[in-house]
């Protein structure tokens, strides 16, 4: 049942985040960090904060301190874990096909909806350059604090390299290359997913980014915005069985066990190029 029309939602409250550092070796950094995203230098054990950006030795986390917290902090990976092991098997993935990468011809592709950069990453090791747009700040200074650190391992340093971040709004971006008439091979969209129900366990990274930057809104506009500049295809990433993003039917799908890719071709045939033309009457021997 539909809400109400005159019974107002609750807004959601303003996250209370702050920035900490667990040696003292790492006050600088922090403190860097915290100025750049206009932050609190805190201590890593507040307990006022729904939130802690913690610098350790080794890496960036997360820390979820508010009342329904994951039970350990996220970070960015390119090297080990499910990260190491998609980079090594990448080729076999879903989504390669569903981008259409050949060896040889690597396309260029906007991952207009970062998230944790797993996926932009898989294509730039399989030759990929890729531009991965991030809206929420926090988000992306552990994109880039995980690049980092893949830059330096020999195995991913290639891959890495590939890879542009922009802490900014991807929409915006491509309305505005829309206007200037530029476009890209593909872009790639994985909004956030429709919410699961109760019984369904939902993976930490998934729980913090959706506490983190909400919902997705703008879907509609989004791949509008998409289908505009993508001078190849279009490829979402939606669960097996959610409706089209926005209704729109796609050209075809690759389906896996619980989730799907959504392909919507931009490219133009042959035919379709001469139609454009004003030649409809040319005889086409095919």
């Amino acid at each position: 049942m539909p809400p109400e029309k005159n019974k107002e939602q609750p807004r959601q409250r303003s996250l209370r985040a702050g920035v900490a550092f667990d040696r003292p070796g790492l006050a600088a950094a922090a403190a860097d960090l915290a100025r750049q995203l206009g932050l609190p230098l805190v201590s890593p054990v507040a307990d006022n904060l729904d939130f802690v950006l913690l610098c350790t030795a080794t890496r960036l986390e997360l820390h979820w301190t508010g009342d329904v917290a994951p039970a350990a902090p996220v970070w960015a990976e390119f090297v080990t874990g499910p990260a190491g092991y998609r980079r090594r098997h990448g080729g076999r993935e879903m989504l390669i096909r569903a981008a259409g990468v050949k060896q040889g011809r690597p396309p260029s592709v906007l991952d207009a909806t970062g998230g944790m950069g797993r996926d932009a990453f898989l294509l730039a090791g399989c030759g990929c350059a890729v531009h991965i747009f991030e809206r929420n700040q926090v988000v992306a200074a552990l994109l880039r604090d995980g690049l980092r650190r893949a830059a330096a391992y020999p195995k991913t340093r290639e891959s890495a390299g590939r890879i542009h971040l922009i802490a900014a709004d991807s929409r915006k971006f491509m309305e505005n290359m829309t206007n200037l008439g530029e476009n890209i091979d593909i872009v790639y969209l994985d909004p956030m997913f429709p919410e699961r129900t109760k019984s369904a366990l939902v993976k930490k990274e998934l729980q913090i980014l959706r506490l983190l930057v909400g919902g997705d809104d703008d879907t509609k506009r989004l791949l509008a915005a998409a289908l505009n500049v993508a001078s190849n295809r279009v490829v979402v990433k939606r669960p097996k069985s959610a409706p089209p993003l926005a209704g729109r039917k796609p050209s075809h799908c690759l389906s896996g066990g619980t989730m799907r890719f959504d392909v919507y071709m931009t490219i133009m045939t042959e035919a379709q190029k001469i139609r454009l033309q004003g030649g409809d009457n040319v005889h086409n021997p095919l």
